[in-house]
């Protein structure tokens, strides 16, 4: 964080507040001025002055709700955890249908590209241990990967994946894949994502399937 952020979160607790409608879009602008600009310049390129002036809120209108950038990518994160779980969880015993809702999540990064590469920045920013963010990223990744491994691993006692896969390293690859797309994707728009997604979901369960 740089000077400036400590000294205009200074003297503010953090205490989450009671809103008012009013209060709470005023918040959504703040979350969605901060993801185009960390997607855009990274959160180490971006201070609390400039994502007020992106929101068109005062800086103490912003720290009222955000006392410090950390607290801001926080919230920015939730907001696109919640998005992503209300898609992929919606069935927590999806079996192969995983492979179907992860490709359908793919279809969806154009309308909240943003978001795709807010949260990219983010984990390329924080891939080493002191990253503040760190612990919470890394914490979300085993837990995406232990849901995938467990629905495929129900999948598989009830017979419909075979017997040979290691169902916690096909989590894994699964999450690889897709993380390889989206940064082919944010690198070059023009991919066809969506149908490299479904097609590569077609050949998993092809291959998956007993």
């Amino acid at each position: 964080m740089r000077q400036d952020d400590h000294q205009l979160a200074r003297g503010h607790n953090g205490a989450k507040k009671s809103l008012s409608p009013k209060g709470e879009a005023r918040r959504q602008l703040i979350v969605d001025a901060a993801t185009r600009l960390v997607a855009r310049n990274g959160s180490r390129g971006t201070n609390l002055a400039e994502i007020a002036a992106e929101a068109g809120v005062s800086q103490s209108g912003l720290l009222y709700h955000y006392p410090s950038k950390e607290a801001l990518l926080n919230a920015v994160l939730d907001r696109r955890d919640e998005a992503e779980d209300a898609v992929l969880w919606q069935d927590a015993d999806s079996g192969l249908g995983i492979l179907d809702i992860i490709a359908d999540n793919v279809t969806r990064w154009a309308s909240h590209s943003h978001a795709v590469g807010m949260h990219t920045v983010l984990v390329v920013e924080n891939l080493g241990d002191d990253g503040v963010l760190h612990p919470r990223l890394a914490s979300r990744y085993h837990l995406t990967a232990d849901r995938i491994g467990s629905v495929l691993a129900a999948a598989q006692d009830r017979g419909e994946i075979r017997g040979d896969v290691d169902t916690h390293l096909k989590a894994i690859e699964i999450i690889a894949f897709v993380n390889g797309l989206e940064t082919a994707w944010l690198l070059d728009p023009e991919i066809p994502v969506a149908m490299t997604a479904k097609a590569w979901a077609a050949q998993q369960r092809f291959a998956l399937a007993t």
